[in-house]
């Protein structure tokens, strides 16, 4: 048998470095020239870098300002100097949205909201929501500056207050009003850490004494929470609007303790992964789950989870409940342990042009909340490790009124005295 072999000789030569001569902005009617180049690591008489381009590009995209963003270069007036030129289109970034649904406990819900993620072209996020319904009402202020102090630092803000009147089922009401400020610094493009205060009050009253639980009963009253957490956030998402590819979670922690009535420390976490399967479908797997350690807790420490966590059920609709007072399970007390999991498969609707936006989704939940525990004496149920299913399908439309969705959810394993809520739909308008 003859072999024969071949040698290849490569030659490396570095070339004359290139020089930035100038970035031209074109196109932006309404960003701010200062907005799009910010995000340029380098600037005018740097050397050209075609990765750190690249990563601007990418920046400029997920922004959600523009409809399209195209970096392109030009020779400049010598031959070591090239032009940078940003051609984008801006594109309407406020949005007007009502929300709905029906829940057995909670009757007909409304919520309206009017969020601008460009802020007069400054880049700022600012949101304003208000929510009605047969037995809860709210307001919620949100405003966030990405550039704090003219740094990578998304510095923010969230004032809040909540009536919820829970009499119906669970025989108290509660005010929450507080407020929470927040900074985060990215430590890389996918890495980000927020620090947050948050100081809030929540103000029980017993509307049945006669039926309320005990547990309740303790928690009557003013109630002060002052804590300070951390968010650690890692994002690989393709886009973050209409994600088919990359990976999305954080890792949540408070303590309370630093004045006010609460002690505890509370842990969370949330993950989601998406994959493009093929042209047609993209899968997401989600995983999440906390743990709320602290001794002698009040009942409103607790977590409260629902459709969040498990679709088919209504808010607070899982986990511990007083089973000994009143009509057997409507005192909701929450639990200090969950998790959930969930696969959804999203596809454009057969027959229907792609350019239609018309969605369909697939998904399937498993979750749990318990770890219920108190000093008083009280007859729990709901307060074990069984896991609650459910099946459902789902319509995802981008309207030209903005992005609608509705969900039909159909529990598959509950517990005897979980609330359930088969149907919820949100529904957007953008300007």
């Amino acid at each position: 048998m003859l072999s024969s072999t071949i040698k290849l000789s490569f030659v490396v030569e570095e070339g004359p470095r290139v020089y930035i001569e100038r970035i031209n902005v074109r196109g932006n009617t309404r960003t701010r020239d200062y907005v799009i180049r910010r995000e340029f690591d380098i600037g005018e008489g740097d050397a050209y870098n075609k990765v750190i381009i690249d990563r601007t590009e990418r920046r400029l995209k997920n922004l959600g300002f523009f409809k399209s963003v195209r970096i392109s270069n030009e020779p400049g007036s010598t031959p070591d100097r090239v032009i940078i030129n940003v051609d984008v289109e801006d594109q309407s970034t406020g949005q007007f949205s009502v929300g709905g649904g029906y829940s057995t406990t909670e009757g007909i819900l409304a919520e309206v909201g009017i969020q601008e993620s460009n802020l007069q072209g400054r880049g700022q996020y600012a949101r304003l929501r208000g929510s009605t319904g047969q037995w809860s009402k709210g307001v919620e202020l949100n405003f966030t500056e990405p550039y704090f102090l003219e740094r990578r630092l998304q510095g923010g803000f969230d004032l809040y207050s909540k009536e919820s009147d829970n009499s119906r089922f669970a025989y108290y009401s509660n005010v929450k009003t507080g407020a929470t400020l927040r900074i985060g610094v990215p430590l890389t493009e996918e890495f980000t850490v927020i620090g947050r205060y948050s100081l809030y009050n929540n103000n029980i009253k017993v509307t049945d004494s006669t039926n309320v639980s005990s547990a309740i009963s303790a928690s009557e009253g003013q109630n002060l929470t002052s804590a300070v957490g951390y968010t650690l956030e890692y994002n690989t998402l393709d886009n973050t609007i209409n994600p088919r590819n990359g990976l999305l979670s954080n890792l949540k922690q408070d303590a309370a303790g630093l004045g006010g009535d609460s002690r505890y420390l509370k842990t969370t976490t949330d993950v989601k992964v998406y994959r493009e399967l093929n042209d047609t479908f993209v899968g997401m797997i989600r995983g999440q789950a906390g743990y709320i350690y602290g001794s002698d807790l009040r009942v409103i420490d607790n977590f409260f989870l629902g459709p969040d966590l498990v679709r088919g059920f209504s808010l607070s609709g899982i986990g511990p409940r007083d089973g000994g007072r009143g009509d057997s399970g409507r005192n909701g007390l929450g639990g200090t342990t969950y998790w959930g999991t969930s696969a959804e498969v999203t596809f454009p609707l057969f027959g229907l042009p792609r350019e239609a936006g018309i969605k369909g989704a697939v998904y399937a939940d498993a979750g749990s909340v318990f770890g219920y525990s108190s000093p008083a004496s009280l007859t729990i149920v709901g307060n074990d490790q069984s896991v609650r299913t459910s099946v459902g399908t789902g319509l995802l439309w981008s309207s030209p009124i903005g992005p609608i969705r509705l969900d039909f959810a159909v529990p598959i394993t509950k517990n005897d005295y979980d609330q359930v809520q088969n149907f919820r739909f949100t529904a957007g308008s953008v300007f």
